[in-house]
């Protein structure tokens, strides 16, 4: 089985801004806001 992509990924971390900052800066990924400000 070969994975060609990953519709949504769930992560509990420390600290929600640099998580961001990491997926976005270094991986090239967007964030995505959903309804009550979840990221």
């Amino acid at each position: 089985m070969i994975i060609d992509r990953i519709d949504h990924l769930v992560l509990t971390v420390s600290d929600i801004s640099t998580t961001i900052r990491f997926y976005e800066e270094v991986l090239g990924f967007s964030a995505v806001t959903f309804k009550q400000n979840r990221k």
